[in-house]
């Protein structure tokens, strides 16, 4: 029956590049109005109050038609995937057996940032590939409460991707310091300590012309779309890197 819970399979939602919820390998079809509850309340830690989600999902709704709103997307909701959306009538949450990537992500994030991670020397560069590689928190939809989420995860990301292009350069581990330093610039592209980062794990790598390139580049950017010069220590790092190789 679609209420009743099934503890052995796994169920994931995803909200980072596109929405998609998973009950083991199969993807369950999710209406708007569900896809836009479960990922309100994903984003907000995974348990929201009724009374603030039907503000933020209905804001120009008076309050008792966002409350009669509130209720029927619940309804239909969980009749589809059961109690893995908990409510009762003040609250709503996921239930504990649910994971979703962004909260993946974002422990991952923070635990490198505060340097909480110690990996052994021929450890698999896993973390690596998950900041790397994540999609932006759903790109397609534009309202305030997913702007301001999408933007403090942005913000995490990019400095911990910057952390990690540092670590993996002191670790003498160039192609994946290159590769944690090119995923935040692109996210960044005008973070000053992103390209510095990057250009010193170009340059660990023996990789002159890239380096050169890349604080070139940033030069002209900061120039053209900010009317900015480029510090002068990194001109004089320009310099420096040209007469001595």
């Amino acid at each position: 029956m679609p209420g009743k819970c099934d503890s052995r399979t796994d169920w994931h939602l995803r909200v980072l590049g596109r929405f998609a919820l998973y009950r083991g390998a199969t993807e369950i079809t999710v209406g708007t109005g569900g896809r836009r509850l479960l990922a309100y309340v994903a984003v907000n830690d995974g348990s929201v109050d009724r009374a603030g989600a039907a503000s933020a999902l209905w804001p120009t709704a008076p309050a008792p038609r966002a409350g009669g709103n509130l209720r029927g997307v619940v309804h239909r909701t969980r009749r589809l995937i059961g109690d893995r959306l908990l409510a009762d009538r003040s609250n709503l949450a996921l239930h504990p057996d649910v994971t979703v990537d962004l909260w993946t992500c974002t422990a991952l994030a923070e635990a490198i940032t505060a340097g909480a991670i110690a990996e052994p020397a021929d450890a698999e560069p896993a973390d690596d590939h998950l900041l790397v590689t994540a999609g932006d928190l759903l790109p397609d939809q534009e309202e305030d409460w997913i702007i301001m989420a999408r933007e403090r995860f942005l913000l995490l990301r990019v400095r911990a991707l910057e952390h990690l292009c540092r670590r993996r350069t002191r670790e003498h581990r160039p192609a994946e310091a290159v590769a944690a330093g090119k995923a935040a610039a692109r996210l960044d592209p005008f973070r000053e300590s992103v390209h510095r980062a990057l250009m010193a794990a170009h340059l660990s790598d023996g990789d002159i012309a890239s380096a050169l390139r890349l604080y070139r580049c940033f030069r002209t950017r900061m120039c053209e779309e900010l009317d900015l010069r480029a510090p002068s220590d990194l001109e004089a790092w320009e310099h420096s890197v040209i007469t001595t190789h």
